[in-house]
């Protein structure tokens, strides 16, 4: 009953929150990219990771992580409470600035419409977007799916005649804050190499292998 009521209070706050998410471009250049990603174990010892390129060739000019501890579990629906301190602590060691934060998450595509790109975005007020590899729950209209999908072509993803997002590649793409999604399909189809978009993919990989350090360090390996 404790936990039901806890995350009942939280997502409270979540819908709150979402008033406040602007699915416009509130910027005015578009130069670099910055992608951030999570590592961690059971014990929620973790490390976050954010790297910043340029948008054109996909240099990167920038790495950074840091080693955190998540005080609170995993549970669907609430990843940005979980991570969102834990990002916005890297990306304020970073000592180059940037455009738009692409963020391992999603963004309004979320049952509360706040999902851990929106709350990145909203509390580091810095354009953000979401892109993550499933949907939370079945309360959308899937669309867009792995089955239905076909060659490079954007397939919106909708709910009560409102679009949340897009479904791209085998990636779910939605706003954060402070851009709008036809910005944000624009960005990734620019940084797509592989499967994932390089922002997030080289951020994930700079976290994981980090990690891996460390666990060797102590022996847990």
């Amino acid at each position: 009953m404790f936990i039901h009521n806890f995350t009942q209070e939280i997502a409270n706050i979540q819908f709150s929150l979402a008033d406040r998410v602007l699915e416009e471009d509130c910027f005015n250049s578009l130069d670099t990219v910055a992608g951030a990603d999570v590592s961690f174990s059971a014990d929620n010892q973790a490390v976050a990771a954010v790297v910043v390129l340029q948008l054109g060739d996909l240099e990167i000019l920038e790495k950074r992580t840091l080693t955190v501890e998540l005080f609170f579990p995993y549970i669907p629906g609430f990843l940005g409470v979980r991570e969102a301190d834990a990002v916005i602590s890297v990306l304020n060691t970073l000592k180059h600035g940037f455009d738009v934060l692409m963020v391992n998450g999603h963004g309004v595509m979320h049952p509360r419409g706040f999902g851990l790109a929106c709350q990145v975005g909203v509390l580091f007020d810095v354009p953000t977007m979401g892109v993550a590899k499933r949907l939370i729950d079945g309360r959308y209209i899937k669309r867009a799916t792995h089955r239905h999908h076909s060659g490079g072509e954007f397939q919106l993803v909708t709910e009560n005649n409102r679009v949340l997002g897009a479904f791209f590649k085998g990636k779910y793409v939605s706003v954060g804050h402070k851009i709008s999604l036809k910005t944000a399909l624009n960005i990734v189809e620019m940084t797509i190499i592989f499967k994932t978009p390089e922002p997030i993919r080289q951020a994930h990989i700079l976290a994981t292998e980090t990690f891996k350090q460390i666990l060797k360090g102590k022996g847990l390996n």
